[in-house]
C-alpha cells in the first residue's frame, strides 16, 4: 500500500540530491568569494562611477554657464561701444570666448574694422574666421573677403595666393568669383600668364552672355601687353 504521506511523482534518489545541493555549493562559493574578497575595490569602482558621472554632469551646467555669460557679455559690448573701442573689447574678449562663438566674434571685428577702413585688422579677422571654417560656406565668403581686402591694400600676390586655395574647394556658385578675383590679382601683381589664363575660363563659362565682351577685351588686351 502507497504511503500516503510520500509525494506522488517521479521521486528524486536522496544521493542525487545531494550531489545537485553540493554542485551548486561549489559553483556559488567562488563567486563569493571573490565579492568577499575585493568588496572594497568593488565598492571603490562605484563610487568612482557615480563621481564620473556627477562630474560629468557638473561639467555641462559649468559650460552653459559659461556660454550663457559670454553671450551676455557679447552682448553688452555690442551695445555698449563702437569704433575702436568696440574693436579693443571684442579683442580682449576673445581670447576667452567659447569656441563656437570665436567667429562670431572675429565677423564683428571684421566688420568694425572694415568701417573704420583698417583694412589690415579687417583681412585679419576674416583670415581667422576662413581657417576655422575652410571648406564651410562661411570660412569661403570670409577668404573672398580677405583676399579683397588684400588688394585694396596693395598686396595683389597674398591676394592671388588666397584665391587660388579657394578654387579646388569652392562650389560652382563662388567659381566665377574665384577667378574674376586671380584675374584681377594676377594682372595688378604682374603676372599676366595668370590673369589671362583666368580671363579666358570666364569667358570660356560666359558663352554668349552680354557681359562677356568685357573679358574679351580684357584677354586682347593682356595678349598685347605680353607681345610687346
Amino acid at each position: 500500500m502507497a504511503d500516503p504521506l510520500r509525494p506522488s511523482g517521479p521521486q528524486i534518489p536522496g544521493s542525487l540530491m545531494g550531489e545537485i545541493q553540493s554542485e551548486v555549493a561549489v559553483e556559488a562559493t567562488p563567486l563569493l568569494s571573490f565579492v568577499l574578497r575585493n568588496s572594497r575595490i568593488i565598492v571603490t569602482c562605484i563610487v568612482l562611477l557615480v563621481l564620473v558621472i556627477a562630474g560629468v554632469g557638473g561639467w555641462q551646467w559649468h559650460q552653459t554657464r559659461v556660454e550663457r555669460e559670454a553671450h551676455l557679455e557679447l552682448g553688452r559690448i555690442l551695445v555698449s561701444t563702437q569704433g575702436p573701442e568696440r574693436i579693443a573689447a571684442l579683442e580682449t574678449f576673445l581670447p576667452a570666448a567659447p569656441s563656437a562663438m570665436k567667429s562670431g566674434v572675429q565677423l564683428e571685428i571684421a566688420t568694425t574694422a572694415l568701417g573704420l577702413e583698417q583694412y589690415g585688422k579687417a583681412a585679419d579677422a576674416y583670415a581667422a574666421v576662413a581657417a576655422a571654417d575652410p571648406k564651410g560656406s562661411i570660412g569661403m565668403m570670409a577668404a573672398i573677403n580677405q583676399a579683397d581686402l588684400l588688394q585694396r591694400q596693395g598686396k595683389y600676390a597674398e591676394a592671388l595666393a588666397v584665391f587660388d586655395s579657394l578654387e579646388k574647394s569652392a562650389p560652382e556658385s563662388l567659381r566665377p568669383a574665384i577667378l574674376e578675383g586671380q584675374a584681377m590679382s594676377a594682372e595688378l601683381a604682374g603676372k599676366l600668364d595668370r590673369a589671362l589664363a583666368a580671363y579666358e575660363s570666364i569667358a570660356t563659362s560666359l558663352g554668349d552672355a552680354a557681359n562677356n565682351g568685357y573679358f574679351q577685351a580684357k584677354i586682347a588686351e593682356l595678349k598685347a601687353r605680353m607681345a610687346s
